[in-house]
This record gives C-alpha cells, sequence and structure tokens, in this order.
C-alpha cells in the first residue's frame, strides 16, 4: 500500500505535523519487504501453484488419456461348451471388427472433450486468480485502514495535548479535555479493530492460495493498474478463454452427434467354433467360420441422434450468448475503469488538499482560542474520513482495472 499512501503525506497542501510523522511511520512499515508481506505479483505468481490450480491439470491431463481409451475395440467373446449327441467339445471365438468408423467417431468425441476440459481448465484458473488478486485488494485496503485511523489517533492526542495545554494556561475548558481524551480512546478502539481487519484479511488470502494461516500478512507494493483502448480490448474477445470454452462445447456436441450417427452402420464381427470328438462325424474335427453383423433395429438411434443435434443447437445459441454478454461486460468493465480513475483524480486533486487545509486551520484555529474543540474535531473527522475515501477509491480503482483486463480476456492484470 506504499504508492497508495504517499499522497496523503506528500500533498500539495502542508499536511499537520503529528499527522505527517504518523503517515510516515506508517508508510515505513506498509513499505518496508518482511517475511509476512505480500506483494501483488507474488499473489499471481502463487496461483499456479494452489491445489485448485493443480487439480485442473489433472482433469486435463485424465480428459486426455481417455482419447486413447476411447479407441478401445468392443469386448471379444470366447465360447465353451458340449454337445450331447454331436460333438463333445466345441470351443468359438467372435472378434468386432471396429472398421466402420466407430473407433474414430468416439475418439474423435473425446477428443472434443478433452477440449472443453482444457478450456474450462483455464476459466477455473481464471477465477481462483480473480478472488486471490481481489482477497489482496481487501489486504491492502485493511491495510490503509490501519494507517489513516492510526494517523486519527495521533491527530486525536495532538488534539488532547492541546486541550490540556489551554486548560493549563487558564484559556480553556475541563470539558474540552474530557472530550478530547474521549475522541482519543475512540480512535484507540477503532485502530484495534482494523487491526484485527487486517488479520482476518490476510487469513482469507491464506486460505486461497492454501498458504499456512500462522503467520500475519500485510499488503506491500504498488495496486496494480495501466492504460487500455476499448477498441484494442474488442480484439481481443475472439481468443477470449470463456468463449473457447463455449465454442469447445459445440465441437463436442457435434462429434456426440457424429457418434451416433455411425450406429446406424451395422457392427462386423467375425466369429470362428471348432468341435471336437463329434460321434455324428465319426469322431472327427471340425471348424466354423462366418462373419457376424448387428443392426440396431430397435435402438433408437434416430431419437438419440435428433436430441444430440437439439443438444449442437442449444451449444451454438449459448455461444452466440456467451459473444454478446462477453461483449457488454468489456464495455461495462471499460466504463467501470475510467469513472474509478476519474474518482481517484478528484479526490486527489481537489478533494484531499481543501480537507487538508481545513483540517490544519481548525486545529490552529483551536490552539489559538477562536474556535472551540468540536469545530477541531469535526475537520479531523472529516480528513480522516476523505483519506479512507480517496485510499478505497485507489483500492477500487485497481479492482475495476483487474475486472477490465479479465473482461478483455486477460490473464494477469500486472
Amino acid at each position: 500500500m506504499r504508492n497508495a499512501l504517499i499522497q496523503l503525506s506528500r500533498g500539495r497542501v502542508n499536511t499537520p505535523p503529528h499527522v505527517k510523522a504518523a503517515l510516515a511511520i506508517a508508510l515505513l512499515w506498509v513499505g518496508t519487504a518482511r517475511a509476512d508481506d505480500v506483494t501483488f505479483a507474488m499473489v499471481s505468481a502463487a496461483v499456479d501453484a494452489a491445489p485448485g490450480a493443480r487439480a485442473t491439470v489433472l482433469d486435463t491431463s485424465a480428459a486426455e488419456a481417455r482419447i486413447a481409451a476411447a479407441g478401445a475395440w468392443a469386448p471379444t467373446q470366447l465360447r465353451g461348451g458340449t454337445n450331447k449327441i454331436t460333438a463333445r467339445e466345441v470351443i468359438g471365438i467372435t472378434l468386432p471388427l471396429p472398421i466402420l468408423g466407430t473407433l474414430g467417431a468416439a475418439r474423435d468425441e473425446a477428443a472434443a472433450h478433452a477440449e472443453v476440459v482444457r478450456d474450462e481448465s483455464a476459466v477455473a484458473r481464471r477465477d481462483l486468480r480473480r478472488r486471490a488478486e481481489a482477497a489482496w485488494l481487501e489486504l491492502a485496503r485493511a491495510d490503509a485502514e490501519i494507517v489513516l485511523l492510526t494517523a486519527s489517533f495521533e491527530q486525536a492526542k495532538e488534539l488532547e495535548r492541546i486541550a490540556q495545554g489551554r486548560l493549563d494556561a487558564g484559556t480553556g475548558g475541563e470539558v474540552d479535555v474530557t472530550s478530547a481524551k474521549a475522541a482519543r480512546a475512540r480512535a484507540d478502539v477503532a485502530v484495534a479493530a482494523a487491526k484485527r481487519e487486517s488479520r482476518a484479511r490476510g487469513a482469507e488470502l491464506a486460505g486461497i492460495l492454501a498458504w499456512d494461516l500462522g503467520p500475519e500478512r500485510h499488503a506491500s507494493g504498488a495496486l496494480p493498474g495501466g492504460a487500455a483502448d476499448l477498441a484494442q480490448l474488442r480484439a481481443t474477445l475472439a481468443s477470449h478463454p470463456e468463449r473457447a470454452a463455449a465454442l469447445a462445447h459445440v465441437v463436442e456436441e457435434d462429434a456426440t452427434r457424429h457418434r451416433l450417427e455411425v450406429l446406424y452402420r451395422p457392427v462386423l464381427a467375425l466369429d470362428a467354433s471348432v468341435s471336437f470328438n463329434d460321434p455324428t462325424n465319426d469322431n472327427r474335427t471340425d471348424a466354423y467360420g462366418g462373419l457376424v453383423l448387428e443392426f440396431p433395429l430397435f435402438g433408437h438411434v434416430g431419437d438419440q441422434v435428433t436430441a444430440a443435434e437439439r443438444d449442437l443447437a442449444a451449444a451454438k445459441l449459448r455461444l452466440g450468448a456467451v459473444d454478446s454478454e462477453l461483449a457488454g461486460k468489456l464495455v461495462a468493465a471499460y466504463e467501470h475503469w475510467q469513472a474509478s480513475n476519474e474518482r481517484v483524480a478528484a479526490l486527489d486533486r481537489d478533494v484531499m488538499p481543501a480537507q487538508q487545509r481545513a483540517a490544519q486551520q481548525a486545529q490552529q484555529a483551536f490552539r489559538e482560542g477562536a474556535r472551540d474543540l468540536s469545530t477541531a474535531l469535526q475537520a479531523a473527522r472529516d480528513l480522516t474520513s476523505v483519506a479512507g475515501e480517496l485510499a478505497n477509491a485507489k483500492v477500487d480503482a485497481a479492482q475495476a482495472w483487474i475486472d477490465l483486463v479479465l473482461a478483455a480476456g486477460g490473464r494477469n492484470a500486472e
């Protein structure tokens, strides 16, 4: 969060010294690399090693292995028996001959299914990456809250010191000291709650990436962001992973329809048998050979093909729906990203400097006795509120950038 907070300590308007000191300490705490600090790049690199990502690799490998398995022949039949009058021992074999396209159709269907699994695995890994990056941003947001509330606590302490000094000098009242102490206690409670929230966000991130839950983690480094052009982003939608998965479903349904159409063809098999010790044939050994044709006379193959054709039509419609949805999501993400950046710029350029001036002037007026304590306290709270709004806006802009990258089909928002 260092880059997200640097503006608070280097505003274009002078910050009160005690607030500036608190922010400097907080920036040093956030910006210094430690064993439990986590950067956005570390999260992105850790996604592929997470169990959820590794599982999708195994899913793809299993689907690819089934391509070879789909080339299996039908079972070979071995028969043995005896006759009461004729041959005492009879041995036979039926060997199927998959020469009419059945094996090729089955392998094509398995290959198409493997492509579906491969593309859906890529989508699943993207979703895992999105959740991990969002968790990191929430951790960064929580850490920024600690920094801002710590600065607010230091400011409350300074106001308490001023109120006590005025009371000692006989120019202030005891009610101001009591109010200042209450404000400081309130700020102290807020800092403690923010630290717990930060630990909770760190545990959420660790859970997604299967990290050790023991260490306390903090977000470190710059927030993700970049520049983008909507026309160029639209050109990338043709290779979007979600579209690739929808197209793979169309190919799979077409392969399934072809496999079912092959069922119209008869199944060919060689049939052979040997008869031993036939008393009706002078106890001689005889052999038999022939061809077997199996026809799906009552197999409802036509109904199966009809169902497959409707599944194919549905898959094509879904592909069109995905194209439309992706186009809409891209425009929405782009507009949201632009709005987020404009909000950050406005807060940074106009609102924050004005609020810093107001807080500084209110504190100076209270020190000089020109304003009461309530004015200084309200100005300090307003400054903390605006600083928090700016920090949250920067995190929201980073999330909008990640959403835009994903909406365009990108993989990494760094």
